[in-house]
């Protein structure tokens, strides 16, 4: 009996050992950004940030009632928006990357509401999506690294 023990504790540590050697570590690995990635995306952002830049415009255009140049506004100068957002997001790391795109259709949602605001002369619904954008687009450049 004594025999089959040893045997079976032998066994027990060879496969105990096998399993180990087999066996990934756990990564406690955190992800950054290289230089060269830093500089994509601020190239990105800086086109965005210019953008962004010119939403007061867009309050005026609200402010004035002016709903024809409201609509130009939005599908001309700020048309491009999405592509510089999507082309932003695909360059940040991997768990900022959908919260980035979430941020951008929220943004992107809210132009289309004051779009529709303009096409229907509706002030209110204009300015409350206006506001709603701004903060959208904070949350969308908190996800951006600075440096």
């Amino acid at each position: 009996m004594r025999h089959y023990r040893s045997i079976l504790a032998l066994a027990l540590a060879f496969v105990t050992a096998f399993l180990v050697s087999c066996s990934s570590p756990t990564s406690t690995k955190t992800l950054t950004y290289s230089p060269t990635q830093v500089e994509r995306i601020q190239s990105y952002a800086s086109g965005i940030t210019a953008l962004r830049g010119r939403m007061p415009e867009l309050a005026t255009l609200i402010e004035n009632r002016e709903w024809i140049d409201v609509r130009g506004f939005i599908h001309g100068p700020l048309g491009e928006l999405r592509i510089r957002m999507g082309n932003l997001a695909r360059n940040l790391l991997p768990d900022a990357q959908g919260q980035a795109r979430q941020a951008a259709q929220d943004i992107f949602t809210h132009l289309e509401e004051i779009d529709e605001a303009a096409q229907n002369g509706d002030y209110r619904q204009a300015i409350r999506n206006y506001a709603e954008a701004l903060k959208d687009f904070d949350a969308f450049f908190q996800l951006v690294p600075n440096s």
